[in-house]
């Protein structure tokens, strides 16, 4: 009797394995469109043809090494951390259980990407009108732009700290201009939230929204527009600068305007608003589901805080306390 011999699976290869995730599991993400771009990127390596069992750690690691030499090391870090979800859903959801993921055997460069660039508010050239000069850089970038919606955008990231999707996601229904509250549904981390209006981020939205809709989105920029509107109004702002220097023959700062990226308006807006509220307040501000993060922002001074603490009701209670005291022993 002629005995049948099972079959091997074919394995798949790593492009199919890829193009297969693209295709059913990150339309369900939030950053749908990154991990296309990251998918493309590992397509076009020399392991997307490889089957997916013959991808080892020491290949993974020749890439790694070949992307710093060139990218950041955030940049590479995401790239390694979608790989390896391809291989987790393919061995958990996909049946390929005895799988092993080559991704955990390669170590993962540090990354360091915490940013303190504040903006410029002391530009002055000596002789020269603040009209003609503005002293901070984001009057001078606002000036600078020609897009209609690009000011009140930058003006209210670097007065509340929101970050670009969620001011470009804003709704007029959900802005509460009598007491100054943006109400955000579809926020980074997935949690609604009420984001509280300086005065002037509260009067730049009233100007806004003069005469225009009062239903749907208030900005047609998407968030990539914006980006990509800020960086030439930047640089825009830097040849103006520059020019105004050469007409009063002073020599430019090199600084001014230099290393700035839009997400340091979020970073502003935050050490601003971190001595008005408490770190759990502000948490709810801006967003951060990690407190921890936000502890750069707080630099309280023993003396600060032993004037909170005589205060509050503990403190002014023990000075009550203290003052009968003292009454009672004169009276002695």
């Amino acid at each position: 009797m002629k005995q049948t011999r099972l079959r091997r699976p074919v394995v798949p290869s790593l492009a199919s394995v890829i193009e297969r995730y693209l295709a059913e599991i990150s339309p369900s993400k939030k950053g749908v469109s990154a991990e296309r771009s990251i998918g493309k990127t590992w397509l076009s390596t020399r392991l997307a043809s490889r089957p997916v069992d013959r991808v080892r750690n020491t290949d993974l690691i020749e890439i790694r090494d070949a992307w710093l030499q060139e990218k950041a090391a955030s940049t590479v870090v995401r790239r390694l951390a979608f790989l390896s979800h391809v291989f987790t859903v393919l061995r958990k959801d996909w049946g390929w259980t005895e799988l092993a993921n080559p991704v955990q055997l390669v170590r993962r460069p540090t990354v360091d990407d915490a940013r303190d660039r504040r903006l410029f508010d002391q530009i002055r050239l000596r002789g020269v009108s603040e009209a003609e000069c503005p002293r901070d850089e984001l009057t001078w970038i606002i000036q600078s732009t020609r897009s209609t919606e690009l000011p009140t955008i930058l003006m209210l990231a670097s007065e509340t700290g929101m970050r670009r999707s969620e001011i470009c996601g804003i709704h007029r229904e959900r802005v509460d201009l009598v007491y100054g509250v943006v109400h955000l549904t579809d926020t980074k981390n997935g949690s609604a939230r009420q984001v509280p209006l300086t005065p002037r981020a509260k009067e730049t939205l009233r100007q806004y929204l003069v005469g225009r809709t009062h239903r749907g989105p208030i900005f047609t920029m998407r968030p990539g527009s914006v980006t990509r509107a800020f960086i030439r109004a930047r640089r825009r702002a830097r040849e103006r600068y520059e020019a105004l220097c050469q007409k009063h023959a002073r020599r430019p700062n090199l600084a001014y305007f230099q290393n700035l990226r839009l997400h340091d308006l979020r970073h502003e807006a935050t050490s601003v608003l971190a001595p008005v509220f408490e770190l759990h307040e502000m948490a709810k501000v801006s967003g951060h589901m990690d407190t921890r993060m936000l502890l750069r922002y707080y630099h309280p001074k023993g003396r600060e805080l032993a004037m909170k603490l005589a205060r509050s009701p503990l403190g002014r209670r023990q000075l009550a306390e203290i003052r009968e005291e003292r009454a009672q022993l004169n009276a002695l």
